[in-house]
């Protein structure tokens, strides 16, 4: 009879061109990982794959996975792709065009072009539909809602093939009242649409952000809640009855059936599994402050960790619109080890956005790509060896990645090695800028900070990308290739109530009254998830009286006595901090109160196992032909991470490989492997 193995946790973080998979135990270590294809077409079917492969390779059934964890990038993608559905909106009458208007601001692109027209809004005019209804800033209603008109444009959108609707009414963040109605009369009309009501997804003051979240959320409702409920089912289908978990865009998780109705939760859902597995790191290692570095195949995230805690911010942007939902902050460029190489019409050599994907992939890979790419070019210089095997799909082709680049080396006059290797320095040079943008652009040192990297593909260019901006650290973890699906399952469950105040800090009892709804909210919405460690902070956005942005700020007791000097004190301190000064005659107005929920679903953080071994010399186990861009050779020796059980030093200059990522450690520099198997190099001057 199989003796029962009840896991953990299984975390599946689903990239460009990877889908990773990571399985721990009860105890939170780690038995086993693996990189399979990601399929763009049917992307469940590439997590189903990831979840058997991994359990087959630990000697494990599936059947006794009890928590998946999972990371999607479909949300992402048809944000950036913009290929989601058609959509309709009913708002207010007279406020109609409120998508089109916005902020009434223009691209620098644009800026002193009068003829450009801008970019089309989510919803087409003759979609957007006005009822009567009218509620006033204190939330009395001055005009009922007509029912009628409601059906009535239901009916035109249903005629027109439309399936997903927002809805987003004046005030309706003050009284919820007349969009609550429409929903019903919505439902009971066309009970097979999706609708999205502003007063749930954003019930902040600002007419314009909150309806471009209900639209935002209303056009990725069509794409994610299918994409979801085929999850579900591909995994119950196998008799397969773990708990599934997704990973929002706020470091934190959610049941499938909540990300389903607030898909717009999940536009940073895979990158945030990363920085959440960083934030553990950096704080075991007693790293300070990180700049994490995810290279994978088709992008390049940069987030930076001040203090120990994750990064959010509620001033990002999708399709041109805002979006002002908590989200790690995460800078994204398109250049990943899919990255296609081409040169303009003057001869200049680029290096992406456009990918290679999962299909056809980089040409080394040999599932038919004929464009050179970052990968292709790391190949071709011998840091990727010919014969490597990733995964059981792929087996690299150094033959395949020289034909890829010689038609663009011959357009350029240039060798193959010379093309490789400007492939490189263009690359890293565009990820170090990303870098510099989070950190010198927003006022940061670079230099004081750690480097830390991963994915498949950030190791490779790291020590180099630390160069360019005077890091001395770099840390490389052990399960580097797989760290965001790790970070996954190390994740709490997080949801984020909102209340909107629109009044003065000093007024006591109704941050009081805010404070305690949102907490009844919060303790609703814990009754049906598992026992865990509960807790609760709280958020004010806060602004000057006048002021038309606000500012985040953590406020510790909401209840307490001195509330109204206490949150008027932490807001002139974070407005001098972020604007150099602070206005201590001015009235602080807080807009809205958070309160963040988080919840732990796990009995222990899940970490790399750590070893006990005292430190010694770490010998290769052989040597890799690396090619100079002369043409000429040099033999490094090889690490195998996965075969090292005691911490020591490693002689420099080698090459670093694991099963998930490979790691060049240059000259002018050193490198140890430390007691938890990370790789930390200190680079030289």
């Amino acid at each position: 009879m199989r003796k029962k193995v009840i896991m953990a946790r299984l975390g599946i973080d689903t990239g460009g061109t990877f889908t990773d998979a990571v399985l721990l135990d009860d105890e939170g270590n780690m038995l086993g990982t693996c990189k399979v294809p990601s399929d763009n077409g049917n992307p469940a079917n590439a997590v189903f794959n990831a979840a058997c492969r991994v359990c087959e390779q630990c000697g494990i059934d599936l059947h006794d996975v009890r928590d998946l964890v999972h990371g999607t990038t479909v949300a992402t993608n048809v944000s950036l792709e913009e290929n989601g559905p058609r959509i309709a909106l009913i708002t207010t009458k007279g406020f109609r065009d409120v998508l089109e208007i916005g902020r009434l601001t223009r691209p620098a692109s644009a800026l002193y072009d009068l003829m450009d027209a801008g970019r089309k809004p989510l919803v087409a005019r003759r979609d957007r539909f006005e009822v009567t209804e009218r509620i006033d800033k204190d939330g009395a209603v001055l005009e009922e809602l007509s029912e009628a008109e409601v059906r009535e444009a239901v009916a035109v959108a249903r005629s027109r093939g439309i399936t997903s609707v927002a809805v987003c009414f004046l005030f309706s963040f003050i009284n919820p009242a007349h969009e609550l109605r429409a929903r019903e009369v919505i439902r009971r009309v066309a009970p097979e649409m999706d609708i999205s009501l502003s007063c749930e997804i954003l019930p902040q003051v600002r007419e314009y952000e909150r309806t471009s979240a209900a639209a935002i959320n209303a056009y990725l409702q069509p794409v994610c809640k299918p994409y979801l409920r085929t999850l579900q089912d591909k995994f119950r289908d196998s008799g397969v009855d773990a708990n599934i978990w997704v990973m929002q865009s706020n470091g934190g998780v959610t049941s499938p059936e909540d990300a389903s109705e607030n898909p717009i939760n999940l536009l940073m859902s895979g990158p945030s599994g990363g920085v959440v597995a960083v934030k553990d790191i950096a704080r075991r290692l007693g790293l300070g402050d990180v700049i994490s570095v995810d290279m994978g195949g088709t992008s390049f995230d940069v987030s930076c960790i001040i203090g120990g805690d994750v990064p959010l911010t509620s001033s990002g942007e999708t399709m041109n619109m805002p979006l002002r939902i908590p989200t790690v902050d995460i800078s994204t460029i398109g250049t990943g080890g899919g990255s296609i190489a081409f040169s303009d019409v003057a001869g200049q050599l680029h290096v992406g956005p456009r990918s290679a994907g999962a299909c056809p992939g980089p040409a080394s890979y040999g599932h038919g790509g004929t464009e050179p790419t970052v990968t292709d070019a790391n190949v071709v210089i011998g840091y990727i060896p010919d014969g490597e095997r990733l995964g059981r799909d792929i087996v690299v082709s150094r033959e395949a990645a020289v034909a890829a680049c010689e038609p663009l080396a011959a357009c350029l006059g240039i060798s193959v090695l010379e093309l490789a290797y400007g492939i490189r320095r263009i690359s890293t040079s565009a990820m170090a800028g990303a870098v510099r943008e989070i950190s010198v652009g927003k006022g940061r040192d670079p230099r004081s900070f750690s480097l830390l990297a991963f994915g498949g593909a950030g190791p490779l260019h790291a020590v180099d990308i630390a160069r360019a901006m005077g890091i001395m650290k770099v840390v490389v973890p052990k399960a580097a290739g797989v760290l965001s699906a790790l970070g996954l399952v190390s994740s709490s469950v997080v949801r984020t109530f909102t209340k909107s105040m629109m009044g003065l800090a000093q007024d006591a009892p109704a941050i009081g009254n805010a404070a305690n709804g949102l907490l009844t909210k919060a303790h609703e919405f814990n009754e049906g998830l598992p026992a865990g460690e509960m807790s609760f902070s709280f958020i004010f956005d806060m602004r000057y009286a006048g002021q038309n942005s606000t500012i985040p700020v953590a406020i510790a007791d909401p209840f307490s006595s001195s509330i109204e000097t206490d949150a008027a004190e932490e807001f002139n301190q974070r407005h001098e901090a972020l604007n150099g000064y602070a206005s201590y005659e001015s009235d602080v107005m807080i807009d809205a109160v958070n309160l963040v929920f988080s919840k732990s679903i796990v009995a222990k953080r899940c970490y790399v196992p750590a070893f006990d071994a005292p430190g010694v010399t770490i010998e290769p186990i052989a040597t890799r032909t690396v090619w100079r861009p002369d043409g000429s050779a040099v033999e490094l020796p090889v690490i195998d991470l996965d075969r090292v059980v005691s911490p020591g030093v490693v002689e420099v200059p080698c090459v670093i490989a694991s099963s998930t990522t490979t790691i060049v450690v240059p000259e002018c520099s050193s490198c140890i492997i430390d007691a938890e198997g990370n790789v930390v190099i200190e680079v030289e001057e």
